[in-house]
This record gives C-alpha cells, structure tokens and sequence, in this order.
C-alpha cells in the first residue's frame, strides 16, 4: 500500500507543478513608454522628478475612474507594471522605457504586479503618474490617463490582450496615443485637477490633488466637464 500512495502524492505534486507553470507561461509582452526628452511636467510646469512614479494598470471589478470617485481609485487599482527612478524611469533624460509580459494566466511577470491580480482581454490599460498617494503630507500631484479614441494609433490601443497569445507576440503602448486625461492633462489636453501654470504644449502634466473632502477638485473637474462639452456642441 505505500508504493501506490507514494505514487499518488509524486502525481498530485508534479500536477500542481504544471498547473501553476501554465499559468505562468510567457505570452505577449506590453512595451510602454514615452519618448526621449519629452515634455513630462508637475502642476507648476516644471519637470517631473525622481519623486514620481509612473504606474501602467487597470481598475478591476467593472470599477470606471472618474473625477468624482478619485479617492475610491486606490482600493480599486491593479499595477501591471511600474516605472521608477532608476527602473524604467530616467528623470534627466525625461524618458519612460518600460516592458512587461502578460501570462497565460492573465497576470503579469511585472515585480510591481500582484501575482493574484488578473487583467482581462479588452480591459482598459490606464497610466496613473503620482509624487504620493499619501494624504497625510503635501498634497499629491496625480494624473490619470487612458485612451479612448483607438482608430489614430500609431502603436495600437491601450487595453490588455488576449492572455492565450504565444510568447513573441508584442504590442506597444506609447504616451502619443494617450488622448483622455482623467485627471492632470497629456498631449496638450487637461482633465480635472488644479494647474498653477498651464504650458500650451506639453506629454503630461500631473495635477494637484485636494485631500479628501475639500471638494475642490469636484467642482474644477465639473467645470472642465462643462466647458469640453460646450466646445464639442454643434456650432461650437
């Protein structure tokens, strides 16, 4: 009786084994970024430093961000993949490079990843630039960004892909198809958020982000909501 039961427990592990390494699997791999010496900038129009982080990811159980539920983004937000100084983020040269592999699982290789998070083909890849998350100090410079119209691209939409898809496959997510800024602003448009000083030309700018309750930022983000709509009317 020992041998078949020995036998049993060396099935069952080498099945647990297979199980976790096709989950595990490489499929395609998501390069994301920016270009050299670009035009990153904080609320004030300076550029942006080793204090940021840049953060590529998405928001799970069909959570949408908007201006009015920004303090309900952290509980909600799935990283991909980040950039940091020194890691994918080079603040003299102004540049993100970043790479990042999607398994056949769903999740990400990423070491920034929680290797419970899954990310669904189609699901809205989002890029989240911050100083801080954290209230309790200087209030934090955030800017939340997406792409919503997808036909233009010059690198592909941003959104996650099929997770079945063989290693060697590649897709390119570049912040010159970003057009939707949440919050903070990218390729000389702004969303919600308070600039001090709003360059005409710019990738990014990261916004000022009021602390919970001063309902500040819900009244500019209505206010920019109002206004796109008002140049987007017929006859406008």
């Amino acid at each position: 009786m020992k041998a078949p039961l020995q036998l049993l427990k060396t099935l069952s592990a080498v099945l647990a084994l297979s199980t976790a390494s096709v989950s595990s699997l490489q499929g395609a791999t998501l390069h994301w970024g920016t270009l050299p010496n670009d035009s990153l900038l904080d609320s004030a129009g300076n550029a942006l430093t080793s204090n940021f982080t840049f953060e590529l990811g998405t928001f799970g159980s069909g959570f949408v961000p908007t201006e009015f539920n920004i303090y309900d983004w952290q509980a909600n937000w799935m990283v991909f993949d980040a950039a940091v100084a020194g890691t994918g983020w080079n603040p003299a040269g102004q540049e993100v490079v970043r790479s990042a592999n999607h398994t056949a699982g769903g999740g990400s290789d990423s070491a920034f990843a929680d290797p419970g998070d899954v990310f669904d083909q189609g699901a809205v890849a989002y890029l989240w630039v911050y100083n801080t998350k954290d209230f309790s100090g200087a209030l934090p410079e955030w800017a939340l960004l997406e792409d919503v119209d997808n036909g233009p691209n010059l690198f592909g939409s941003w959104e996650f892909p099929d997770p079945s898809e063989q290693s060697g496959e590649s897709y390119d997510l570049q912040t010159r198809d970003l057009d939707s800024p949440i919050v903070g602003g990218v390729n000389s448009a702004r969303g919600a958020g308070v600039f001090t000083v709003e360059p005409a030309v710019f990738t990014i700018q990261t916004a000022v982000v009021p602390e919970p309750g001063s309902g500040v930022l819900l009244a500019v983000g209505a206010l920019w909501t109002l206004r796109r709509r008002r140049l987007l009317a017929p006859g406008k």
